[in-house]
């Protein structure tokens, strides 16, 4: 028997056409008719759950509780092998990288991107959800979180980021790819140590709603207004994209960002250059984002909130995570 892979959809170009977005299952029945060697019904039973039909560019934190629930929800079923996420490319990254801090499960959850429209000449989406039911029913993509797939390659959700629009635009920056799909297998060489799916200690708020946490830039004169409008807006925590390697704010940062930290608002220092680990520093009340990207701390940061603002606690979670 086939294994049972469910399609969450929530939209992207993956299903998005000239003429407007179609459904999953009418791409399917586009690629059967078109090229029946690349029909991702010929490897696994699948269902489709029309979750959102939107522009991830649109998407929020209330999306990701929305996609988190279905995603738990199909998982839960025992008949259920794997989920495939159809999702745009803008936020795929986040989407995927809260997906792996709260579903609480091992079977493989593959997020799958589109950078070109459906129908149109050179569509990379199609052979994308074909590979992407690949991973999702192969038995070696089992507890290795949330993947990120596009161009035939298989990224972790931590590490995935969109660099440029081109079909391999997605790129997992120094640490590399988990693995690939080829003609004759899916082939992993490697998977991530720190904590996700099954293992994460965290779960979807009760009440519906994440703490907000945005997101500071730093950069040559860059003062304290940014950091006092958003502790004035109600941020319950900061995210610093500070100089590279440190982290570090400038000097008129600082202050305000200490006032912050004194007014219990938890400030996370992590690299603008995009890659390597912050040294943990004792002593100034900041904690260190390991080596996250910005938008990925602040997803971190605002799950960490539900918990605690501890930042010997916190500094605990960006070590682990």
């Amino acid at each position: 028997m086939l294994p049972r892979v469910a399609v969450v959809a929530t939209g992207g170009t993956v299903a998005n056409t000239p003429e407007g977005r179609v459904s999953v299952e009418q791409v399917i029945e586009d690629i059967r008719k078109w090229y029946p060697a690349g029909d991702p019904s010929a490897l696994a039973q699948i269902e489709v759950l029309d979750v959102l039909r939107e522009g991830a560019e649109t998407f929020t934190p209330a999306e990701w509780l929305t996609i988190s629930r279905a995603v738990n929800e199909r998982l839960a079923d025992p008949a259920v092998d794997g989920v495939v996420v159809t999702h745009g490319t803008y936020t795929a990254e986040e989407t995927a990288y809260f997906l792996h801090l709260t579903v609480n499960s091992e079977k493989p959850v593959v997020v799958v991107c589109s950078q070109r429209k459906h129908s149109t000449a050179g569509n990379d989406g199609d052979r994308n959800l074909f590979d992407a039911v690949r991973v999702a029913s192969h038995p070696g993509a089992t507890g290795k979180g949330v993947m990120v797939l596009l161009n035939e390659e298989i990224h972790s959700a931590r590490e995935a980021i969109k660099s440029n629009q081109r079909p391999g635009g997605f790129v997992s920056r120094s640490l590399g790819i988990l693995g690939s799909v080829e003609v004759d297998q899916v082939s992993f060489y490697r998977q991530p140590l720190r904590r996700h799916t099954a293992n994460s200690e965290f779960t979807l708020p009760g009440d519906g709603v994440l703490p907000r946490v945005d997101i500071v830039a730093t950069y040559a004169g860059a003062d304290g207004v940014a950091v006092r409008a958003f502790v004035d807006a109600g941020a319950r925590g900061l995210v610093v994209n500070g100089f590279a390697y440190s982290g570090k704010p400038t000097q008129d940062q600082r202050s305000e960002l200490r006032e912050a930290v004194q007014r219990g608002v938890p400030v996370v220092l992590v690299s603008r250059g995009g890659d390597g680990r912050v040294p943990v520093e004792s002593g100034d009340g900041f904690v260190r984002g390991d080596n996250l990207t910005a938008q990925k701390a602040r997803i971190l940061l605002s799950l960490a909130l539900t918990k605690t603002d501890h930042s010997a606690e916190l500094q605990r979670v960006f070590n682990e995570y």
